[in-house]
């Protein structure tokens, strides 16, 4: 049985829900400790103040008293420490005791936290006062941790229970829009090319995976299309000669027609029409193959072009279309003769196909933004700005009627957009209707090939 893997939410979810467990763990804790640790050297600095001050006030009773006096010491002491201090000890100048308050304890236990604070009257030493340099913990002290203690763990509760609910929320908002692309991308994949646009979602990395699934779909539907009328416009191809062949062969093995070297000629022709069509399949397919080998060679483009206009030249002159060339010298790029050669053949074809008897077709040559710039533009019939997107799909015709009367299958230009990207440049169409079209191909400039 195939395992099913967690839902996107359920990831976010548990993501979510960790890193709440272990916000609410240590930053509560943190808290707390810097808080304690705060609160302890407050109180310290505290102490050490009132030391200070409880120093004062001992001197200046033995500047009264001339000398130390057990009972006005104890009176400052209770003032001063607001009761009865249990671990302090006032030594005189010789070290010995004049009150061991506490009944001693304290004394003789030194520890880190024990400070001494000498005490002197006119540069003369007249005693030390020995006392905890960290106070006692009292009872607010230790409910005032308590507390502390029970507001950290209240804070990460409250903070795990937030995340969670912040969590399911989110990961519901960003969840939702991948499973509406997942289910329409399913019924992509039914065959429902058209679907109707999805609202947008507020997060811009789901509008674009939203965006591109209904581009999916729409270029899904063209494909279609293209495929269904690939396999009409192939169907008509294939039928016309055959059906021809047919008829003539039929009549003479019937008896109805004899056979004679002008209906031999006609299949032989029909015959051929067939060959043609699938050789340029052939070529097409080859030529939009994964592998494609080129033999590129640095070439003069102007006298290459020259040799190619000049063999065409007869065939628009018998047409009574003018071939004009305008063309730059000294533009070099890398080429395979033969293919190239065949692009070229492949536009001119194209422009004087569509071009009426008394036009011009001119070829310009020249170079640009480091490419070798190749036009071909007619005056002829135009393209429909409708139909401009797809001149370079195979067999897309714009006029079907018109194109087959003339000749025209369709596969030309694929053939020539893979051939010039075989070289590394690319091939473009601008068009207007009844007004003439423009081809441009680019290539690199120069280099050995």
């Amino acid at each position: 049985m195939k395992r099913r893997g967690r839902s996107l939410r359920a990831h976010l979810m548990l993501l979510y829900v960790l890193l709440a467990v272990l916000s609410g763990v240590i930053v509560p804790a943190l808290v707390r400790d810097l808080s304690l640790s705060g609160f302890q050297d407050y109180l310290g600095r505290r102490r050490a103040s009132d030391l200070e001050e409880l120093g004062a006030s001992l001197e200046a009773l033995y500047r009264e008293d001339g000398g130390w006096n057990p009972r006005r010491v104890m009176d400052v002491l209770r003032s001063s420490a607001g009761g009865m201090p249990s671990d302090i000890v006032l030594l005189d100048s010789g070290g010995n005791r004049v009150l061991p308050m506490g009944h001693g304890r304290g004394w003789g236990m030194r520890g880190k936290n024990r400070v001494s604070i000498p005490l002197s009257l006119e540069g003369r030493r007249i005693g030390t006062l020995d006392a905890n340099g960290r106070p006692p913990s009292s009872r607010l002290e230790q409910e005032f941790v308590s507390r502390m203690a029970l507001y950290a763990l209240v804070g990460a509760a409250a903070m795990i229970v937030v995340a969670c609910g912040l969590g399911y929320v989110v990961a519901g908002g960003l969840s939702r829009p991948v499973i509406r692309a997942a289910e329409r991308a399913r019924r992509i994949s039914r065959g429902e090319y058209e679907l109707e646009p999805e609202p947008p979602s507020g997060i811009r990395e789901m509008d674009m995976l939203s965006r591109g699934v209904e581009e999916l779909g729409r270029s899904l539907a063209g494909q279609e299309r293209l495929r269904k009328r690939l396999m009409t416009d192939i169907a008509h191809e294939l039928r016309t000669p055959l059906t021809v062949v047919r008829s003539q062969v039929e009549a003479v093995a019937d008896g109805v027609w004899e056979v004679t070297p002008e209906r031999l000629a006609l299949c032989a022709a029909e015959i051929e029409r067939l060959s043609d069509l699938i050789g340029e399949v052939e070529s097409l397919t080859r030529l939009e193959g994964e592998i494609l080998s080129v033999r590129l060679r640095d070439t003069d483009l102007a006298a290459f072009l020259n040799t190619v206009l000049d063999t065409s030249e007869p065939l628009f002159a018998r047409s009574g279309v003018t071939l004009h060339r305008s063309l730059e010298g000294n533009v070099r790029a890398n080429v395979d003769s033969e293919r190239f050669r065949s692009v070229i053949d492949n536009l001119l074809s194209n422009a004087l196909r569509y071009s009426e008897a008394g036009g011009r077709v001119e070829v310009r040559l020249r170079s640009r933004d480091g490419s070798a710039v190749v036009e071909v533009e007619d005056a002829g019939t135009g393209i429909d700005a409708a139909d401009l997107p797809h001149v370079f799909d195979r067999f897309y015709r714009a006029d079907a009627a018109r194109a087959r009367a003339t000749g025209g299958r369709g596969i030309g230009l694929a053939i020539a957009k893979a051939a010039v990207e075989a070289h590394g440049g690319t091939i473009e169409v601008s068009s207007r209707l009844g007004e003439g079209s423009r081809f441009t191909v680019k290539l690199p400039l120069g280099g050995e090939g």
